[in-house]
């Protein structure tokens, strides 16, 4: 089985190289690597394209972001196989032979993955803060099959990746494009939650990925403020019947879970008014959760130095 792995490339020199070599270190051999260069202005170009090996395709394109990227990459890909691994991450060893095991393992299942460490880093040099672990498991066929994605994501979070996935090529490019272009955050959880609405997931529970999560990156310095798109297209899709019956409850309590965070954003940028009226919207899908009441509390007493020593103290204990 043939896999494709795909790397949106864009002004990460000092992390390129170990990303693709430890994709050339994996115990399981039979891959290309698909590189795509979205207009990066340093060498990430220049250090992938002197790795000799016959097996990486170097596309250059103009600057048109991850999602446009990634979309390129799956164009592109000749495998059975599609997986997804950014420039600042890695793959530990075991990772391409533990998802074709799943592949083969599970035929009727199209979505894979693998849980993940990581490693808190302080600058784009990649000096280490901290590192951390997922739960771990002794063996590398510890696998899940998760029926329902949206309950399995509100009680464990984010417990994979993009880095981490891996999807069957024949049923991704019917998805396509697969990521929205023109955004660049949450744009990933767009493609799981409706491939989770298709299929089932296998799950490997064992950390096979390493994510370097950097303090400039996108995801550290944006404030989200807004409801993202994502969460409006999957409430939308579960407003006009276009997810199973059985998906409904817990894709709203999902995009109830948004709603609170995006509020709790604004209450933390003084926007008290504008964090009610987030809250009052997730009324109209009918799923209240206690976190929506806590946080309907807070619009009414909370200042936004109390916001924050809130979200400091229940940051570590939520990820416990």
């Amino acid at each position: 089985m043939l896999c494709s792995v795909i790397i949106p490339l864009y002004n990460k020199e000092a992390f390129i190289e170990d990303a693709v070599r430890s994709i050339l270190n994996q115990q399981y051999q039979n891959f290309e690597v698909i590189v795509v260069d979205d207009g990066s202005t340093d060498n990430g170009f220049f250090r992938v394209r002197a790795i000799q090996d016959q097996r990486i395709h170097l596309i250059q394109q103009a600057n048109a972001g991850v999602s446009c990227a990634r979309n390129r990459g799956i164009e592109q890909a000749k495998g059975e196989l599609i997986c997804f691994l950014d420039a600042d991450d890695k793959y530990q060893p075991m990772y391409l032979e533990t998802v074709v095991l799943m592949a083969t393992r599970y035929p009727e299942i199209c979505f894979f993955a693998a849980n993940y460490s990581l490693l808190k880093l302080n600058n784009s040099e990649g000096q280490l803060i901290a590192e951390s672990f997922n739960r771990r498991s002794e063996c590398i066929t510890n696998f899940q099959v998760i029926d329902n994605l949206f309950n399995h994501w509100l009680r464990f979070g984010a417990f994979f990746f993009t880095s981490s996935v891996s999807v069957r090529r024949k049923f991704l490019l019917l998805f396509q494009p697969c990521f929205p272009p023109g955004e660049s955050m949450a744009e990933d959880q767009d493609l799981w939650f409706r491939l989770a609405e298709r299929t089932s997931m296998a799950y490997c529970q064992t950390p096979l990925v390493v994510y370097r999560h950097t303090e400039g990156s996108l995801c550290a310095t944006n404030k989200v403020l807004k409801l993202l798109p994502v969460f409006s297209r999957l409430e939308q899709r579960v407003q006009q019947g276009q997810m199973p019956s059985k998906f409904r409850a817990s894709a709203l309590r999902v995009v109830t879970d948004a709603r609170v965070a995006t509020a709790r954003n604004l209450l933390l940028d003084g926007q008290r008014y504008e964090a009610c009226r987030e809250l009052l919207r997730g009324l109209l899908g009918g799923i209240i959760s206690k976190r929506w009441w806590i946080t309907l509390l807070m619009c009414a007493i909370f200042t936004p130095s109390l916001v924050k020593k809130w979200e400091h103290w229940r940051d570590p204990r939520r990820r416990d």
